[in-house]
Formats: structure tokens, sequence, C-alpha cells
């Protein structure tokens, strides 16, 4: 098994390709992934993809308690409120 080790902080890697990713996401703020709608930039697609979400004009997920009224654009912000509620 080979391991990668970093160079800018001793992390140990099982790969050159998690070696990259942990650069990128440790020790730089390079956001290569672009949001089409705003000026905002991420580290990864996945969380370019859930900010994407925060753009829908409609709220697409509500809460299925009796009486609240609650909805929001995005299942996280949904699973937030039902942890607080």
């Amino acid at each position: 098994v080979n391991h990668v080790t970093c160079t800018l902080c001793d992390t140990v890697c099982t790969s050159v390709s998690s070696l990259k990713a942990h650069i990128r996401f440790r020790h730089t703020d390079e956001r290569p992934f672009h949001c089409h709608l705003c000026d905002n930039g991420f580290k990864n697609a996945y969380d370019l993809h859930k900010h994407v979400e925060t753009h829908n004009d409609s709220d697409a997920y509500s809460c299925d308690v009796e009486g609240c009224g609650f909805t929001s654009r995005t299942l996280r912000t949904l699973t937030q409120h039902y942890k607080r509620a």
C-alpha cells in the first residue's frame, strides 16, 4: 500500500488524488466550482449543488407536523428545523 504524506502538515493520504483534495480543502482558498446564478464559488461539486438549491424560488420542503407551516428550499434546512422544533 502506498501512502502519500502532505508536505504542509504531515497528513498521510492513501492516494495522490486524495492528497490533492486534502490540499485544496485544507491549504488553499481555491474554489473551482462556480454558481451560474451568482458569484459564489465552492471547493467541491456537492457544496455547489447544495448552494444552487438555495436559488430555487419555490419552497420544495415543508414540515409535516400538523399546525406547523414551516417550509424551506433545502432538505438540510428542513432537517435542522425538525431538530430544533
